[in-house]
């Protein structure tokens, strides 16, 4: 593969460079630590399931928010490789996707007999803000991947995931004090609320990036929408080793489809009040800060198939441990275990799928992979969710995510490394 000459230009401009890559961090660490508050993997399924939820949308809470981000970038994929500049456009849409969290937070706040009509709102709001935000999550892709070089681009994931897990650290104690003090509710629109504003936070550090022009840009041919559409099968089969990353992300949901049930597994259990799923927010974001801190040093020197193939190990491990611990300190350590694994695989994942993308087409088929990872998420959720439902036994669903596994590090050896390449 071609070296990435998407970001030449910025090797003349170092403090452009340095500001960029430091606003990035605070971007991502800022956004991601304000969803901690409605943490998708701990907070949200024991959230749904108390305002009646079935198992189905329960397993699907995790993903939900990632599937619909991924949902919109095809569509609009022809009209951002047409952009040379893409910073009007990711702030445009960027405001309104962290919108939803403030106007749910004041409904739920002053419409306190709401009844039934609780379970959509909270539901609906991850899955409105990820479409929206979907809309701009090409471009900002495409715009992050010009202004960041590859070398660094593992240690940028890395540090915004860190920055999270400090902001979900402390978040852990809040989560335990709003849930305790107010219960129901009024501490669900209290959590929503202070989501957005570290969400805003998070947009306006994005304001301080400035843009460049990238050494070399795409011009698509001109035609119909439909002979685009028509043309995306082919593009991708050109691409072997991209249908190989599609097939591994598919079976490395274990992380995902675990999870959903993992916190009321751990409560049922033990017996532990709901507020406590605070604690196990805390030492999550503890693993998320290690688990970060390696990806980081890991990544910089062997790109992200290895960080892939460690992360399926340790999920395989976090199977077996959540499955045979009782107490609530060996689920807290499972809570540990997932912050460090799930971190593997997201930065291992960012940082293999932006190098295996050619420059000239990246948007593109960025946004096939993402599209593609829509399903992958819904799937491998919703057959965790009717494992369950069916079964009752979170045993099964943490024996399947740990064969998944297995067959993903199976599949990822077949993917050279492209770091090597370059």
């Amino acid at each position: 593969m071609p070296p990435d000459t998407a970001v030449s230009p910025q090797q003349h401009h170092p403090q452009v460079v340095r500001r960029n890559f430091i606003c990035h961090c605070l971007e991502g660490g800022l956004y991601m630590g304000g969803v901690a508050f409605l943490q998708p993997e701990t907070v949200m399924p024991k959230m749904v399931e108390q305002l009646g939820g079935r198992s189905a949308i329960i397993a699907i809470m995790p993903a939900i928010l990632p599937a619909a981000f991924a949902m919109a970038g095809l569509f609009v994929s022809p009209l951002v490789e047409r952009l040379t500049k893409f910073k009007l456009w990711v702030m445009s849409f960027g405001l309104l996707q962290r919108l939803p969290y403030l106007i749910t937070g004041l409904v739920l706040w002053f419409w306190q007999d709401a009844g039934p009509w609780l379970l959509p709102v909270v539901v609906l709001t991850p899955v409105v803000s990820g479409l929206i935000g979907g809309v701009g999550v090409v471009a900002w892709m495409e715009m992050v991947t010009r202004m960041v070089p590859e070398r660094v681009r593992a240690a940028g994931w890395a540090a915004r995931y860190i920055t999270q897990a400090c902001i979900g650290m402390v978040a852990g104690a809040v989560i335990h004090q709003v849930l305790t003090h107010a219960p129901g509710q009024r501490g669900y629109a209290v959590l929503h609320l202070i989501t957005f504003g570290f969400l805003f936070l998070s947009w306006l550090s994005q304001s301080f990036m400035r843009e460049l022009p990238a050494a070399r840009h795409y011009h698509p041919q001109t035609g119909s929408y439909w002979s685009y559409l028509r043309s995306l099968p082919g593009l991708l089969g050109k691409h072997p080793q991209l249908l190989k990353l599609i097939a591994a992300r598919f079976t490395g949901m274990g992380y995902l489809m675990v999870v959903s049930f993992l916190t009321l597994h751990a409560l049922h259990t033990t017996g532990r009040p709901e507020a406590d799923e605070g604690s196990f927010v805390s030492f999550q974001n503890i693993g998320t800060i290690l688990g970060s801190l390696l990806a980081a040093w890991l990544g910089y020197h062997k790109g992200g198939r290895v960080l892939l193939i460690l992360s399926r190990l340790i999920c395989i491990t976090m199977c077996i441990w959540a499955s045979l611990t009782h107490s609530f300190g060996g689920f807290t350590a499972a809570y540990f275990i997932l912050g460090f694994g799930l971190f593997l695989d997201r930065v291992g994942d960012l940082t293999l799928t932006a190098e295996l993308c050619p420059p000239e087409r990246r948007s593109t088929l960025q946004a096939i992979l993402g599209f593609c990872n829509v399903w992958s998420l819904m799937i491998a959720t919703s057959l965790g969710g009717v494992i369950y439902s069916l079964s009752g036994s979170f045993y099964l669903v943490a024996c399947l995510a740990a064969v998944m596994s297995v067959i993903s590090i199976l599949i990822l050896r077949g993917i050279p490394e492209p770091r090597g390449k370059s």
